[in-house]
């Protein structure tokens, strides 16, 4: 009879014990499932406490949850504060570029960038030192720095005998310093000539009708009425002779509800919003606001104003910039002696005092030299010299001569004659037709270039605008 009780004894503590390991496992299971993130996450973070990096992301990686971005993101961050403070610039700075926007990291890039540049210049390698200023401007006194790099090589130059380099240096600086009373004074001895202002001419290679041609050339430029009209993404704004402003176009934004703006200056357009500027250097906004693009009000003593599709930006008489809208700018605190803008699609470019010229974005920044004016054709830089000719890498405009004035758009590329005839380069493919139109106009004095349309005004005062349709060619038939 035991021995029949024990038999039935050991199968029930078999159940049990297997109903135990069961339920143990599932618990087990479940526990994990809840909990693996923030083991992986802690032992990640023990893996970066002790610098096993690699570790650390993978583990990191392995944290599949809602926020895995943002832990890998956090990793990365910190192993880049790490080797800032452990003094490795370069690697840092490639650790917080691969985080883009992330905190404070394209901030970061900038202090990198600066304390790289201030390495090479300690080093006495002036040319390495003064690119990586310039690539962070913004950053404290980077650009002032910049041009005591070029200071230094022109010093450096003088030294070594070359009396040319070392005036096209220095004149390159401008007003930064002595630098232009310097280059005058090497021009003298360069070409014999007493009168500096002449002297300054012939060591640039000019003669006396090539010098007279520059400066008509620059005079027309700033003569021009391209300020007086804008033409955005559907909808085109012109300024009266009475200083009021008309508008035509989609107005589903309130982008044409400039009919209350008096007394203007300046107008401009991005996709759908619009930008005045009054003659006592406000600014005035109408239109879409979702990106904050018109959020100017305070805004004083500004000389010019520019639009980018989602961004505003006032030029102050003091050359710097100011700046609302959807692109993130670090760097235009740092931007001074300022002349003029030219505004893409979440890119600006500058022209400086001294004729050089500024980028938001490090990449594209180019040693350019005597510009008056620059545009963003296909969201990369095209330069205006104030010789007429044009500077880009990214296409062929040799034979663009006599140039007064650009404009772009993201599908062209528009030039402004001296003669008043325009020049158009495609960027994109846009219809033959429009093409056709914009190189027959003639006597030009102000262009605005959107996508797919142009707005013309002519020296009798009349607009046209080869490739628009509806509204915005009944604005061009109204009363100026």
């Amino acid at each position: 009879m035991k021995k029949n009780l024990d038999q039935l004894h050991f199968p029930r503590i078999g159940m049990l014990l297997t109903t135990l390991l069961v339920l143990g496992g599932l618990c087990a299971f479940l526990w994990w499932t809840r909990n693996r993130s923030d083991v992986y996450a802690q032992r990640a973070a023990a893996a970066a406490a002790r610098g096993d990096w690699d570790q650390a992301m993978k583990l990191g990686s392995q944290a599949d949850s809602a926020d895995q971005g943002d832990r890998i993101n956090a990793l990365s961050y910190q192993k880049a504060l790490t080797l800032l403070e452990g003094g490795d610039l370069t690697a840092a700075r490639e650790q917080f570029l691969q985080l883009g926007e992330y905190e404070d990291a394209a901030l970061r890039v900038l202090e990198c960038t600066y304390g790289l540049a201030e390495q090479a210049e300690q080093a006495g390698r002036y040319d390495e030192a003064r690119e990586g200023f310039l690539a962070a401007t913004g950053y404290k006194d980077a650009l002032d720095r910049a041009d005591a790099c070029r200071y230094a090589l022109a010093e450096a130059a003088l030294l070594d005998g070359d009396s040319q380099l070392a005036f096209e240096r220095f004149l390159a600086l401008g007003d930064y310093r002595d630098a232009a009373q310097r280059a005058r004074a090497i021009a003298s001895e360069l070409t014999g000539e007493t009168d500096q202002d002449l002297a300054v001419m012939l060591a640039q290679g000019y003669t006396a009708a090539d010098w007279e041609k520059r400066v008509r050339l620059n005079h027309i430029h700033e003569s021009l009425a391209n300020r007086r009209l804008a033409a955005g993404h559907r909808h085109a704004v012109f300024i009266t002779d009475a200083g009021t402003v008309r508008a035509a176009g989609e107005n589903d934004q309130g982008q044409c509800d400039v009919g209350e703006w008096t007394d203007m200056a300046a107008v401009d357009a991005g996709y759908a919003h619009t930008l005045g500027l009054t003659k006592d250097g406000r600014v005035l906004a109408a239109g879409d606001n979702s990106q904050g693009q018109c959020d100017v009000d305070g805004w004083t003593d500004v000389v010019q104003i520019f639009c980018g599709p989602w961004d505003s930006y006032g030029l102050r008489a003091d050359g710097t910039v100011l700046h609302c809208g959807f692109t993130e700018l670090p760097t235009l605190s740092g931007w001074t002696d300022v002349i003029t803008l030219g505004a893409g699609d979440m890119a600006l470019f500058a022209v400086r005092k001294n004729g050089s010229l500024l980028s938001s974005h490090a990449d594209q920044a180019k040693d350019w030299q005597g510009l008056c004016a620059v545009c963003a054709a296909g969201h990369v830089p095209t330069g205006l010299k104030e010789d007429g000719t044009l500077l880009s890498d990214s296409r062929d405009l040799s034979g663009w001569t006599d140039v007064v004035a650009i404009d772009s758009s993201t599908t062209l590329l528009v030039g402004l004659r001296v003669d008043g005839t325009l020049l158009a380069a495609p960027l994109m493919p846009v219809s033959d037709g429009f093409l056709v139109d914009l190189r027959s106009e003639k006597n030009v004095i102000g262009l605005s270039l959107a996508g797919t349309y142009a707005l013309v005004l002519h020296e009798d005062g009349t607009l046209t605008a080869p490739g628009a349709s509806g509204s915005i060619l009944d604005l061009c038939d109204a009363e100026r």
